[in-house]
């Protein structure tokens, strides 16, 4: 359909109301689709709230451009998925929704409660969730089965990381701006210089890395987990080597775009080896009923354990079930029963153990975070988990970018 045509039914869909705060208006036109100037303005303030942006003039006009860049992209995004027969039921928003609440550790309703307070249409966050969990199953669907780490690759990077294992290791985030042609790194070098004027002005740099990072961190605030040298871009290390503890820097410069990068914790390796390490995790008990000996518990601890990606998330399972998870902070290995100390010295931060049925019931656990135990090298299928990432990032930028060649986009004045 032509835009002309596209508009005329746009607008004769809209309800007076909408017409009278001029939604009438339109922002941009993304192949057949439209984003109107109320959609654009509802999430900018949207992004404002929920990052911590004061709410001036200037503020909004320099959000606007950033704000849209991303619209335009979801635009994109939700029609792949919709050429692919992919959507996203409203049941599956609303448990988005519980559990965006859990990880801001907020209760139910409470972002939205927030949004509508100051005046915000809701429908920005859901519209938002939807697009990202439309094209999270599109790259599940699409890219997930390239992503192949051989046993040859998993052995190089051991010996990579026993070369570099006495050096410091950082826990990091990004917000990472792709570059798809040189003729658009002028704009993107000047929006990541905007959202790093932002984050030094007091924003918050998950909540920018959710609405503007292009890497699939961004579904987790950015955050890339522990990283060593050699496991980022030579420029990455140089700059996180000169980086201390909850410092932001950026914009920093690859072959793929920008990075703003933040440390959010540093281990300086010991001798102590894993004997100093101590524990903080989350744990989740389902009771076992009298009959069936445990194994529907099993299947269920199985399926939350899938699930899971943080403690939060597990505080909000055991909520959703009305169970009640636990918080252990500083816990030393040394002195946990076996069978626990074993499974969670394995993990990753975010991962959850393999089910352990014990006498209360069938036991699960989250790592929320490590401290000292610095010696010790990652387990293969942690090296191949985090391969495969790397990977499968790459594999979206080009996807985005196909996308985005392929695409007839028109943004209005």
């Amino acid at each position: 359909m032509a835009a002309a045509g596209l508009l005329a039914v746009f607008v004769a869909c809209l309800p007076a109301a909408a017409l009278a705060q001029g939604v009438m208006r339109i922002a941009a036109v993304v192949n057949d689709d439209v984003i109107s100037a109320y959609d654009l303005n509802q999430r900018v303030r949207m992004v404002m709230i929920t990052g911590r942006i004061p709410d001036t003039p200037e503020n909004k006009r320099r959000l606007a451009e950033q704000v849209l860049r991303n619209m335009i992209d979801e635009q994109l995004q939700l029609q792949e998925a919709k050429r692919l027969n992919i959507s996203v039921s409203d049941e599956e928003l609303n448990r988005l929704l519980t559990k965006l609440n859990a990880q801001n550790k907020v209760p139910a309703g409470t972002l939205e409660s927030i949004l509508t307070r100051a005046d915000v249409d809701v429908n920005a966050l859901r519209a938002k969730l939807r697009a990202d969990e439309a094209w999270g199953k599109v790259l599940r669907e699409r890219l997930q089965q390239q992503v192949i780490i051989s046993d040859e690759e998993i052995d190089e990077e051991l010996k990579r990381l026993q070369a570099v294992q006495h050096l410091p290791r950082h826990r990091v985030a990004e917000i990472f701006l792709p570059v798809d042609n040189p003729d658009a790194e002028k704009k993107v070098y000047e929006l990541a210089e905007r959202l790093m004027q932002q984050i030094r002005g007091g924003a918050d740099f998950s909540a920018l890395a959710r609405e503007f990072s292009q890497s699939a961190s961004a579904a987790v605030g950015g955050d890339l987990g522990w990283v060593t040298k050699g496991q980022l871009d030579p420029q990455i290390d140089q700059v996180l080597a000169a980086t201390g503890e909850r410092q932001v820097a950026g914009p920093v410069q690859t072959v793929a775009g920008f990075h703003i990068l933040m440390v959010i914790d540093r281990i300086v390796p010991s001798a102590g080896g894993s004997s100093d390490l101590t524990l903080d995790y989350t744990q989740l008990v389902v009771p076992i009923a009298q009959a069936g000996g445990g194994q529907q518990e099993q299947q269920l601890a199985q399926q939350i354990r899938a699930d899971v990606q943080s403690c939060d998330d597990l505080r909000a399972a055991a909520a959703s079930m009305d169970a009640k998870s636990e918080d252990v902070k500083g816990a030393r290995l040394k002195e946990l029963p076996a069978a626990l100390g074993e499974r969670l010295a394995k993990l990753d931060v975010g991962d959850t153990t393999e089910p352990l049925q014990t006498a209360e019931g069938v036991f699960i656990a989250t790592l929320c975070a490590r401290k000292g135990g610095s010696n010790a090298l990652p387990s293969r299928d942690q090296i191949q988990n985090r391969l495969g990432n790397d990977r499968f990032n790459l594999l979206i930028q080009r996807y985005m970018r196909n996308l985005r060649q392929t695409a007839f986009v028109d943004i209005r004045g």
